[in-house]
């Protein structure tokens, strides 16, 4: 995916098996079916205001969203009603969202806070450094036996993860502690898990390398060369059985390799580039397809689609939970699956 400068988009995500999409506009909100490409919900910016972040809850009408001009609240937005049903708010801007079915990750300016769903009690809270990207990861499946939480450690090109399986939080602490894993020199730039929480993928500042990484063990798996320029790696994915990565950065070009273990692993399967003056992102449909803004054509990673994207971020103070919720709490039976 891909944002011009001049696009109005404010940013632009996945949801958690990468067949949806949601696009925040300064206009308001679209969410989109990757395949077929096709508009799912429309929200103009007299419905909800200019629109920062937006987090689907894998397909169903839930949607988590933060409105630019309350950047410390995260509203939940049941759309098949198109009604606003809870609210949670912060002393500090919301940076970044990432959910699963039943956990949200609330990224703030030096900690990331794990609410449940629908519920939006706290049950972890991860301290972060200052000043560092709003970096976050969580296990996404539905049948990952370990809900797995990555973010920045205090030490530079480290990473912490954190198990929030059954996290519960006692005072200000979460109950478990994070093991921490050093990546790389410098700071890291991106970061991401595959769907179960066994891989992990991270770049340094640098965005020469990425680096694979089996969580389990805590042992790098592979090491795969983007190019020997620095760049500014914008995003990595996994294909949902983690057999293939890609990874896209400002030299605007589309890399996808063989992530797995074995012969080839690590080896460069397919680019292709985009257009000039964009931000680009990409991600798997299934486990052989690409999905981008333009086309790519190889035998492995088969065709790539692309469509915008920004991130809008803000640094605010302390990060403390202010409000609960308002509104009304609602049951998992009313989350329907609506983009089928």
């Amino acid at each position: 995916m891909a944002r011009r400068r001049s696009s109005g988009i404010t940013s632009l995500r996945f949801n958690q098996d990468q067949g949806c999409f949601t696009c925040c506009l300064t206009s308001g909100l679209r969410v989109y079916n990757v395949d077929p490409l096709v508009e799912k919900a429309h929200y103009s910016a007299d419905e909800l205001g200019e629109v920062s972040l937006c987090e689907m809850v894998h397909r169903s009408n839930w949607l988590l969203v933060v409105r630019t001009r309350r950047p410390h609240t995260m509203i939940v937005l049941d759309d098949e009603k198109r009604q606003l049903r809870a609210e949670v708010t912060f002393r500090s801007p919301i940076l970044a969202l990432h959910a699963r079915r039943d956990k949200v990750a609330v990224v703030l300016s030096t900690s990331i806070q794990v609410l449940s769903l629908p519920g939006l009690q706290r049950v972890a809270l991860i301290r972060t450094p200052a000043g560092a990207r709003p970096l976050c990861a969580i296990t996404a499946a539905t049948t990952a036996p370990t809900h797995l939480l990555a973010a920045p450690a205090h030490r530079v090109g480290s990473l912490q993860l954190l198990d929030v399986t059954t996290a519960s939080i006692r005072g200000t602490q979460s109950s478990s502690s994070p093991a921490v894993l050093a990546c790389h020199r410098g700071a890291l730039a991106c970061i991401s898990l595959s769907a179960s929480g066994a891989r992990l993928a991270t770049a340094s500042a640098r965005g020469t390398l990425v680096r694979i990484w089996d969580t389990g063990a805590r042992v790098m798996l592979n090491e795969l060369r983007r190019g020997a320029d620095h760049a500014d790696v914008y995003c990595i994915n996994f294909n949902p059985s983690a057999t293939l990565v890609c990874c896209v950065s400002d030299k605007g070009t589309l890399h996808v390799w063989r992530g797995g273990r074995g012969g080839g692993a690590g080896t460069r399967i397919a680019t292709a580039h985009a257009p000039p003056d964009t931000r680009a992102i990409a991600a798997f449909r299934d486990d052989t397809s690409a999905v981008g803004t333009y086309p790519i054509a190889t035998q492995e990673a088969g065709n790539a689609l692309m469509t915008p994207l920004g991130l809008q971020m803000s640094i605010g103070g302390d990060d403390h939970l202010l409000s609960g919720s308002s509104y009304v709490h609602f049951p998992h039976e009313n989350a329907m699956k609506k983009y089928g």
